[in-house]
């Protein structure tokens, strides 16, 4: 369902007259903040809390709806505005049968704290732009996400000596979407090396988020290098969208073909097995390597 400020009356009798209501999509395509409307939605939804187990929303709850949905399996928390500053009603939260977390503007602190309260079943997290010092969530990620298969995160600096913890507390870890500040990139070496160096033997699906650079360039064949002997890499990058003057724009392609230039030699040698440029992740799903989204879904997106 699209939010829009509207009058709530119709979508509200349609909630109530669900028998078994299983998936909830609320939307919002507005910066426009109506309290009373989500509320009076999130209180008709608290209804059907024993049969929710699907719940994606594009705003931060008014309630403690979330409190109510103990069988929650899939959460997605889209926040379109960042200024929101009381996150109370995602405190303390307990969803004992969560499978799969996706969020987006929501504080790591928020976060962690909902991670720390799963029972261990979460196997696909996806956390954009949760704030710059996100090392208490990786720790409360390795630490109760042992059954973990899938992590889009941001890795910086202030994270990276993180990431091999994880990589060796979460053994099922089969696919990993790294993405980047390009105000506080990690040392690319240090983190390709300990992905080299600590991967599970399952891990071998990677997309990277980056600016284009020749550091990045030269990092890439040293995880290459190091890589040999383990299963053929499939491999992602996601250019950074983002204004350049010419010279900058033209320097972006010239280290793109660079780099696949370079990809070419490792697929001979059998390091790299696929690769793809997924500008925007419109191409692909977000934890996908080999199947395109449909022809339909492209057009419409």
């Amino acid at each position: 369902m699209q939010y829009d400020n509207s009058d709530n009356s119709g979508i509200v009798k349609l909630i109530e007259a669900q028998k078994n209501l299983n998936e909830v999509y609320f939307v919002c395509f507005t910066n426009k903040r109506n309290e009373s409307y989500r509320k009076t939605l999130e209180e008709t939804l608290i209804k059907n809390a024993d049969t929710i187990k699907y719940l994606r929303i594009g705003w931060n709850p008014t309630t403690k709806i979330l409190s109510h949905l103990v069988n929650l399996i899939s959460l997605d928390i889209s926040v379109s505005l960042s200024i929101v500053t009381n996150w109370s009603n995602l405190e303390r939260v307990s969803l004992p049968f969560l499978k799969i977390l996706r969020a987006q503007l929501v504080p790591s602190k928020i976060l962690t704290s909902l991670i720390e309260n799963t029972k261990g079943h979460l196997t696909e997290i996806s956390i954009l732009y949760e704030g710059d010092d996100n090392r208490r969530l990786i720790q409360a990620i390795y630490q109760n996400c042992p059954n973990l298969i899938y992590l889009k995160l941001l890795f910086n600096n202030n994270n990276i000596l993180e990431l091999e913890e994880l990589l060796t507390k979460c053994q099922y870890l089969s696919g990993l979407v790294i993405f980047t500040d390009e105000l506080n990139e990690p040392d690319w070496n240090d983190l390709f090396e300990i992905l080299a160096k600590s991967s599970p033997i399952g891990l071998f699906r990677f997309k990277f988020s980056s600016i284009w650079s020749l550091k990045l360039l030269e990092s890439l064949k040293l995880l290459f290098d190091n890589w040999k002997g383990r299963h053929p890499i499939l491999l992602q990058t996601i250019p950074i969208d983002k204004y350049y003057t010419n010279i900058e724009a033209e320097l972006q392609l010239q280290l793109q073909k660079q780099t696949e230039d370079l990809i070419k030699i490792y697929k001979m040698k059998g390091i790299i097995k696929k690769y793809d440029t997924d500008l925007n992740e419109a191409i692909f799903e977000e934890f996908e390597w080999i199947q395109k989204k449909s022809v339909a879904y492209l057009m419409g997106s």
